[in-house]
């Protein structure tokens, strides 16, 4: 179900080109065929780009090798063979996404939505061009999408569980650890002699790629908005007097009148109530006196009221004096008796009144025009050749630049740098160009402001030169030597732990001067709501739940800083039998995992059914032209 997100998080595209066919790595080459279908290694390397682009702006150290090798193409692989294998298994046996079905989806997407919050045609069009992703191919991902909302579902639906798989699993959470734990710093084994310099540039080597920096861009951009038509369009008489005409009923003079009324089904019963109602009887009872009750319509025109009633209606109503009855009219729905509580005259417009209000709308729309007509032929020249220089030349843009950036925004070489807040819009499309890319144009405001947007420079990740971060590695190098020297005494405190030795004693014997011992005391249960509430778990609590009683193990704490030493002296164990809260949480967690694992196996199903064949050699090719070719 994640292939939602790849669909809709973002459209950052990069195509992979090249030349062959089946076993090439080319824009239609095949990756995958799932049943009669072609995963093709365009799409494939673009949804890998697309999926890397959003784990990028989360981990702006992450790049496109580390991505790749982690397992990142591999995923995105899988997610779409097991996409096109569930669309294809659900065709073969009759299953359908309709058309209407695939536009409401496509409707409910932010980013295709106008300023009203309703689905439109330009923002729908603009945002698949500037992306590069054609219609088809949108609707079907989200085709396929649909798909396995109708087939997933119904797999893992009330899986269960047995009670005695659920009941030592739940007893966990009240299991109680008591124990040690002590700390041996590398600092208390750090030297004062300063390091030779070629064992630092060794380490340096060895150790670079924990001062890599993440891949930098300089952004050239030029921001534009609606105000720059503000000046230049003044609509003429004529188009004032042409709106004018046409919003006519707009301007006309208009009765509004507020009305109570009662249905009756027969004229004659109709005109005996309008009888009473004239002669003083308040409407209400005079409705109630034959077992019916009076509505409010409130303030309706003639037009509007015969469209909600009927034409004899509104007549009839229209017709009576304010404070009057009207004469029974019929509709649909039966005989309707009117009360008119009041009349209120709305004076209509002329020309000359009316003209400021006409000024202002046709204004704001011939703006629209003009800045959807300049966005537009600004792609069109993009696409034609034309380079940020010649856009911001012919339209009057002051072209500005960023220094070198992370994804993120930041500058290493000055951390008081702030972006500007369009920038957040920005960065996104300017991360997903590519060296040789035509200028994007990106919305920063829907509608009102855009940018012109262009790779300046790009940095690939990598590390500075020694010189620049000599006192850094040297610090680290210390806290390297000192660390290796602290896990020895570490691995023999241990050592004598699980032999039988008190913690203390072997500290002691250790005759190393180092902190003092900690007591614990804590539960399952205790641990679990520290992640719930977000805060991270201590390692070394974490380690004393996976560990044998009376044993001792080193744990290394973070940054070099030393080595944990932690004994295990007691296991309190729980007992859930009697707690129905935690059997019901339990065993929920389990329906989950149940219901997970026979969706997963209903996939694996469908592609047996439906057959998968991958083409390992363009798979290959791909995945090595992204790791190697690719920043």
């Amino acid at each position: 179900m994640a292939f939602v997100a790849l669909i809709a998080v973002a459209f950052a595209s990069s195509d992979v080109t090249g030349t062959g066919a089946f076993g090439g790595v080319t824009g239609s080459g095949t990756a995958a065929q799932v049943g009669d279908a072609e995963l093709s290694t365009s799409e494939l390397n673009q949804s890998v780009n697309n999926a890397f682009r959003a784990e990028q702006r989360e981990n702006t150290a992450l790049d496109v090798k580390t991505y790749v090798e982690g397992g990142g193409f591999d995923s995105v692989l899988e997610r779409l063979i097991n996409s096109f294998a569930i669309a294809a298994f659900g065709d073969k046996y009759g299953m359908t996404a309709g058309k209407r079905l695939v536009d409401a989806e496509i409707a409910g997407i932010q980013a295709f939505q106008g300023a009203d919050g309703q689905f439109s045609e330009e923002a729908f069009r603009v945002a698949l061009q500037t992306q590069g992703i054609k219609e088809k191919q949108l609707r079907d991902d989200f085709t396929r999408n649909l798909m396995a909302d109708q087939l997933l579902p119904l797999a893992g639906y009330a899986a269960s569980v047995p009670t005695k798989l659920v009941v030592p699993y739940a007893s966990l959470l009240l299991e109680g650890r008591e124990g040690k734990i002590a700390i041996v710093p590398s600092t208390a084994f750090i030297s004062n002699t300063k390091p030779a310099d070629a064992a630092v540039k060794a380490f340096y080597s060895k150790n670079s790629s924990r001062y890599t920096i993440p891949e930098r861009r300089s952004i050239r951009y030029a921001l534009f908005d609606k105000s720059r038509f503000n000046d230049k369009i003044i609509p003429t008489d004529k188009e004032i007097e042409g709106q004018y005409n046409l919003d006519q009923a707009k301007y006309a003079a208009t009765e509004t009148r507020n009305l109570e009324q009662v249905i009756v089904p027969t004229e004659d019963a109709a005109k005996a109530l309008a009888v009473k109602i004239t002669g003083g009887t308040a409407i209400n009872a005079a409705a109630q006196s034959v077992g019916l009750s009076a509505a409010e319509i409130g303030s309706v025109t003639k037009d509007a009221l015969s469209k909600s009633a009927s034409q004899s209606v509104a007549n009839a109503v229209f017709a009576a004096t304010s404070g009057g009855v009207s004469a029974p009219a019929q509709s649909a729905l039966g005989w309707h008796i009117v009360k008119i509580n009041s009349v209120d005259q709305v004076k209509g417009k002329t020309l000359a009144e009316a003209r400021p209000e006409i000024v202002t709308e046709l204004t704001q729309k011939k703006i629209d025009e003009a800045m959807a007509d300049l966005t537009v032929r600004m792609e069109d020249e993009f696409s034609g050749g034309a380079s940020l220089q010649d856009i911001a030349e012919a339209e009057a843009l002051k072209i500005e630049s960023t220094p070198m950036l992370l994804a993120n925004g930041q500058n290493p070489e000055n951390q008081n740098y702030q972006p500007i807040p369009e920038m957040q819009r920005i960065l996104p499309a300017a991360f997903a160009l590519e060296e040789d890319s035509d200028p994007q144009l990106v919305e920063i405001i829907p509608g009102q402001q855009y940018a012109v947007v262009d790779v300046n420079e790009i940095t690939p990740a990598a590390p500075p030169a020694l010189a620049k971060i000599q006192q850094v590695v040297m610090r680290d190098y210390i806290l390297d030597q000192g660390s290796k020297k602290a896990k020895t005494i570490a691995d023999q405190i241990s050592k004598a732990v699980s032999g039988g030795t008190v913690l203390s004693k072997a500290l002691a014997d250790a005759k190393v001067k180092l902190p003092p011992v900690q007591n614990v005391k804590t539960t399952r249960s205790e641990l679990v709501q520290l992640s719930q509430q977000g805060q991270q778990v201590p390692p070394p609590l974490s380690l004393m739940f996976s560990m044998a009683e009376g044993s001792a193990k080193t744990l290394q704490a973070p940054g070099d800083q030393g080595w944990f030493v932690v004994s295990l002296e007691k296991i309190d164990r729980g007992d859930a039998s009697e707690r129905q809260d935690l059997l019901a949480a339990t065993n929920q967690q389990f329906k989950q995992v149940f219901g997970n694992e026979y969706t997963e196996q209903f996939i694996n199903a469908m592609k047996a059914d439906v057959g998968v064949e991958r083409n390992t050699d363009a798979l290959e090719s791909l995945k090595q032209q992204m790791v190697g070719g690719g920043r």
